[in-house]
């Protein structure tokens, strides 16, 4: 049988390595933004003429605008689905602490006092 504590300590580890890879697609999803932004904001430039139109400055913005839509929703759902897992994993951990049937330092105090 495997340790309660040990148990806990595992899903700890698991609930870190998670909440490290939400904080990537976090980051993620700012790139993408970003991207999607700068996209936009170069397809504008050249329709209004402050730069000179060029097909590749078009395709290249008209490109980044759409990897950048395409990269944040994937970053979300991701993110989504890593949130989800968190909770579930939170939600047991939190399920065994109850179980242990856990004493407060004062709860021993005073059953030690009693005796």
């Amino acid at each position: 049988m495997i340790d309660p504590h040990q148990q806990i300590a595992e899903l700890e580890a698991e609930i870190d390595a998670l909440s490290d890879a939400a904080e990537q697609c976090r980051k993620s999803m700012v790139l993408a933004r970003l991207a999607a932004v700068a996209g936009v904001l170069l397809f504008g430039a050249a329709l209004l003429g402050l730069i000179r139109p060029n097909p590749i400055i078009l395709v290249m913005s008209i490109a980044a605008t759409l990897a950048g839509i395409g990269f944040f929703g994937s970053s979300r759902g991701s993110l989504e689905q890593i949130s989800g897992k968190i909770r579930a994993l939170e939600d047991r951990r939190a399920r065994m602490i109850d179980g242990m049937d856990l004493q407060t330092v004062q709860d021993r105090q005073r059953n030690a006092e009693s005796i």
